[in-house]
């Protein structure tokens, strides 16, 4: 039987000086993220067919979110579209959590951190419908292996040897 979507969760940091993780749910009813890998294929001369190789992902996510107006994550979405912010202004990192692994410990599971930037697609709708949010989150770099605590939304980097 298959599992849930729930179990599977995205946290998009919000803070400004400090991080601050909310979670990417209420508003939300499909999130995925792409992996968009990039390929090559060769075909060498001794070969009938190619060689592909993978050569680095792009991760992404496409969000598309009813505007729900005294949510933490709305309330920043309100400031940052008033501003359009671009380049390092435009930065921030989401942190993947898959609940169905083995927990570390009581609240705490194996997470990916990413460094992002974030850019506002879209604000609207059509008539007699929700008012809705879209933006993309686009990773940056390689992930960050570590540790997630769901109830107090904190990351912690595991030490690479």
């Amino acid at each position: 039987m298959s599992e849930m979507r729930e179990k599977l969760m995205h946290f998009f940091n919000i803070g400004e000086d400090a991080e601050n993780y909310v979670l990417l749910g209420d508003g939300i009813s499909s999130l995925t993220e792409e992996f968009n890998p990039e390929n090559e294929t060769k075909h060498y001369i001794h070969q009938s067919s190619g060689t592909a190789n993978v050569k680095s992902y792009a991760p992404s996510m496409s969000v598309e979110k009813e505007y729900i107006k005294d949510e933490d994550l709305q309330k920043w979405i309100d400031k940052k579209v008033r501003l359009l912010p671009t380049g390092a202004a435009a930065r921030s990192s989401y942190v993947r959590v898959n609940i169905l692994e083995e927990p570390i410990s009581d609240g705490v599971w194996p997470a990916v951190k990413r460094a992002c930037t974030y850019q506002f697609d879209s604000i609207g709708g059509e008539g007699g419908a929700e008012l809705v949010n879209s933006m993309t989150i686009s990773g940056v770099g390689d992930g960050i292996q570590g540790t997630f605590n769901v109830a107090t939304r904190t990351f912690t980097a595991t030490e690479t040897v």
